[in-house]
């Protein structure tokens, strides 16, 4: 049976380094995707995350906006809308919003 997500609420993220962002789970472990989890994030114009990584690859598509992914090594890569990075495990980075606009990245996350 499909589980159906309308309009999924958008909670503000408050954590360390992180600034003008939103998040909403679209699907999860808690309506049976037992396999992945997948998120929408809103940065706002100059919105950031906060320094991450993941015990999992992810994958980032770039549904508006314009996104630069730093890595911690230095590399800074720049992201359109229809590109996607995928982001190796234990790898950190932050994605930081470098438009004028509010940008929306949709995540995917193996369990």
């Amino acid at each position: 049976m499909a589980v159906i997500t309308r309009t999924p609420r958008e909670k503000r993220i408050k954590e360390s380094g992180a600034r003008g962002i939103k998040e909403a789970l679209l699907t999860g472990p808690a309506s049976g995707s037992n396999r992945f989890t997948v998120k929408k994030i809103v940065l706002d114009p100059d919105g950031c995350t906060a320094r991450t990584s993941f015990d999992r690859t992810v994958f980032y598509f770039i549904h508006n906006g314009r996104i630069s992914i730093s890595h911690d090594n230095g590399e800074l890569d720049l992201l359109s809308p229809g590109d996607t990075a995928t982001v190796h495990a234990d790898e950190i980075h932050h994605l930081h919003n470098v438009d004028k606009l509010k940008a929306v990245v949709i995540i995917v996350a193996p369990q």
